[in-house]
């Protein structure tokens, strides 16, 4: 890193994994005692709409005890050249690419934002790689009800992103500056930031602009607000699931992403996720702050404590059921 230098960072590496359609990018950082990795928890995590994997070093550093896998998801970062097909589906055979690529029977499955509908749907179709689901101010609609024109519903936010994703910078830093200046960041600017920001850029100077492909972006979008997929894995969810939501939004004011009255809506409609608002935190310093990290990481070791304490149950089942049968 240009800035700081985590100690996740020492701990990290690149990862490229081909797919039918091109080569994934991924990051990952590996446990702090490299002796442990083979038995270590594995970890996915799964960025945003116009997000890379350098969104997660503070979760990384908060759970040194883990193996992390970060994919730059396709359309976005190091995944640009991936032409497609996009969507939440496509998003989730790619994490199980990813796994399969790095030899992992089941991990956990962390999103944020866009993330959790694909980890979401990673999770429904492919129910033995994945162990539990930590949805980090995503996963969960966006609208009651399937939208009659999501395309109309849509178009407001393909235009700010159109205009933001074909922005041009002289430099690297202009770039840096102009996330530093963003609401979302008065008063929690990280050089964590700083990084992420300049590992999204491509071109030459000067006209660096975000490696994020607006095709992806619309196509992701449409999917995310009238997609069916997200919508059945989470009726018919089986895995250990919580949601975290964020009291600020996008700009880092009041209220979140999920509004009170939609909050409370998917609550008593799936009263078996476990949701737990954090406070002060927006939907960027979610995973971009030291506290938005530890909150995740919180929830991890929370969904692999539950993992654990199944395993032993299970292997006591097992212990009784040979006593049964020996006498």
């Amino acid at each position: 890193m240009s800035d700081l230098v985590l100690p996740a960072q020492r701990r990290y590496s690149a990862s490229h994994v081909r797919t039918p359609n091109g080569v994934l990018a991924a990051g990952v950082w590996r446990p702090r005692r490299s002796a442990e990795s083979a038995a270590a928890p594995v970890i996915v995590a799964i960025h945003g709409f116009t997000g890379n994997h350098r969104c997660w070093p503070f979760l990384a550093d908060s759970l040194q005890h883990c193996r992390i896998l970060a994919p730059d998801l396709r359309g976005r970062g190091g995944s640009s050249g991936i032409d497609g097909p996009f969507g939440m589906p496509a998003h989730a055979e790619d994490v199980i690419r990813l796994l399969d690529h790095h030899g992992v029977d089941r991990a956990v499955l962390v999103g944020h934002s866009m993330g959790g509908y694909a980890a979401t749907i990673a999770a429904h179709r492919h129910p033995d790689r994945v162990a539990a689901l930590v949805l980090v101010d995503g996963g969960l609609p966006v609208t009651e009800e399937v939208p009659d024109d999501a395309e109309e519903l849509a178009r407001p936010v393909i235009a700010h992103l159109e205009r933001r994703l074909t922005m041009t910078f002289r430099a690297e830093q202009d770039a840096v500056n102009a996330w530093r200046a963003h609401p979302a960041f008065v008063g929690q600017w990280s050089p964590v930031v700083g990084e992420y920001a300049r590992y999204d850029l491509t071109g030459r100077k000067p006209k660096l602009r975000s490696r994020s492909r607006l095709p992806a972006i619309i196509e992701d979008t449409l999917d995310v607000l009238s997609g069916l997929a997200h919508r059945q894995a989470l009726d018919e969810l089986r895995h250990p699931t919580q949601w975290l939501t964020m009291t600020r939004g996008l700009l880092g004011e009041p209220p979140g992403l999920y509004p009170p009255d939609l909050l409370m809506h998917w609550i008593e409609r799936y009263p078996q996720i476990e949701v737990t608002p954090v406070a002060q935190l927006n939907h960027y310093t979610a995973v971009l702050s030291r506290a938005g990290g530890e909150a995740i990481a919180g929830a991890v070791r929370r969904a692999l404590d539950h993992e654990e304490k199944l395993d032993h149950e299970e292997k006591l089942d097992h212990a009784e059921g040979r006593g049964l049968e020996e006498t």
